[in-house]
């Protein structure tokens, strides 16, 4: 009795941890897998947190146009009170001497608030709205790093199912070549075929085993880095749901290729990154000429103070100063510290620029190369479809020629290696045409 309880135990446990095990796998299409990476990718995370500094920047820059107050407090103790200097006559001494007294309490205590408030200065003005530069820059930055994200995730998913896909392939020629082998036994044991096409269909057959090991450790190899391109942990198991298929409708592309260049020109966030930042270097060259010029400014102070020669606070007299008024600062000479600002700034404008020209130029070149790989993609999937069906009609021929004896063993094995090279050809151009695709839809900026 306790032996069949303790099976049933053993049963329920394997049971319950294969259940936990299947549990555990995460099911992914391409789409999830896009969102699980804009969720977790840790590329992205550091981005977001840099728009939301940037953000702060803004904040920063408008505060400079607001009024800064501060408060202030001091206390002193004075093991000898202070000296005043009088004139000798006013205590009966000389006129060429000097009397001294010294005023005061031993403990000082002075409190007051300051306050001022920038009246003109143009760089202000110039500082907040680089800023608002900066921040949309940055949150071009975010989204070029978005899509860059997509796109690798993309190739990564599709990595996987071509591998998938070649090893199942494999795995079919093996199966045709373990019945070509079985069909060799059976003709030599009636002695239709020769000891020769029996060895080489088995060499044949075990040839193809080590493409199956090396195809299973790929696949573990780019789910693998599937896994790290989405931010998953390293000890998660997947499994993708989408499969390699061709959809002629796919990619929506515009009549011309000038079309396609201005709306990649347009909508690629690198590109309005750059020319952003080309507007944000035009400020920095404003920001520093600013400094030649005058800045004024309100300034105000409340202060009181009192001394004593003790510590009862309550009997403190506070007597109260104020005053409100106007400070002009006027640049001179700064040792040609600004003049050599202004001139870096305008050099880092000039290089922007060239940036930008530079940028547009190889986004034409990318558009270029996008169309026409997906195009040289489109057009092997059709000639290879073709191909496909030649080859298996091949294949099934030579087949019935060879049983029947009239086809040789290196008849049979050409027309399977044709096949399954025909197959293979197909899975590679399908998965070139959709790598392509991402590619391009990158290069077109329609990764949003």
């Amino acid at each position: 009795m306790k032996r069949i309880i303790y099976t049933l135990l053993t049963v329920l446990f394997f049971a319950g941890s294969q259940g936990l095990t299947q549990a555990q796998v995460r099911q992914l299409t391409m789409d999830n897998a896009v969102k699980l990476a804009l969720d977790k990718n840790r590329d992205l995370q550091v981005a977001t947190l840099e728009t939301a500094k940037s953000a702060q920047k803004v904040v920063e820059a408008r505060s400079y146009a607001l009024p800064n107050v501060a408060g202030s407090a001091l206390y002193q103790y004075y093991f000898n009170k202070q000296v005043s200097f009088l004139p000798g006559s006013f205590v009966g001494l000389p006129e060429n001497q000097l009397a001294t007294f010294r005023v005061g309490g031993s403990n000082a205590l002075i409190g007051g608030i300051a306050a001022t408030q920038p009246l003109f200065q143009p760089g202000i003005k110039s500082g907040i709205k680089a800023a608002q530069i900066d921040e949309a820059a940055t949150n071009e930055a975010l989204a070029d790093v978005r899509a860059n994200i997509v796109t690798d995730v993309k190739k990564a998913y599709l990595d996987v199912l071509i591998t998938q896909e070649q090893l199942r392939l494999q795995q079919q020629s093996i199966a045709r070549n373990e019945q070509a082998l079985k069909d060799a036994r059976s003709l030599l044991a009636q002695g239709r075929a020769s000891r020769v096409d029996t060895l080489r269909a088995f060499v044949t057959v075990e040839n193809l085993r080590p493409a199956i090991i090396q195809l299973t450790n790929r696949i573990g190899i780019t789910k693998t880095i599937l896994k790290r391109t989405m931010g998953l942990d390293e000890q998660e198991t997947i499994e993708l749901q989408d499969s390699l298929r061709y959809d002629n409708a796919l990619l929506a592309t515009p009549a011309t290729t000038t079309d396609v260049y201005f709306e990649a020109v347009q909508a690629r966030p690198e590109v309005r990154r750059l020319e952003l930042v080309e507007q944000l270097n035009r400020e920095q060259v404003a920001i520093q000429t600013a400094e030649r010029q005058p800045k004024l400014s309100a300034i105000g102070l409340v202060q009181s103070q009192s001394q004593a020669n003790n510590f009862r606070v309550d009997e403190y007299k506070w007597p109260v100063s104020s005053y409100l008024g106007l400070q002009l600062s006027v640049p001179i000479f700064t040792g040609f510290r600004t003049n050599s600002r202004i001139q870096q700034a305008q050099i880092t404008r000039q290089q922007t620029e060239t940036q930008v020209a530079n940028l547009k130029e190889v986004v034409r070149a990318q558009v270029k190369i996008g169309l026409a790989n997906v195009e040289e993609a489109r057009l092997r999937i059709e000639t290879q479809r073709q191909t496909i069906s030649v080859a298996e009609l091949g294949y099934r021929i030579t087949r019935d020629r060879w049983k029947q004896g009239i086809a040789s063993r290196l008849d049979m094995s050409d027309a399977e290696l044709s096949l399954t090279q025909a197959k293979s050809n197909y899975l590679q151009a399908v998965y070139d045409y959709l790598t392509a695709t991402v590619s391009l839809d990158k290069v077109l900026g329609r990764i949003k």
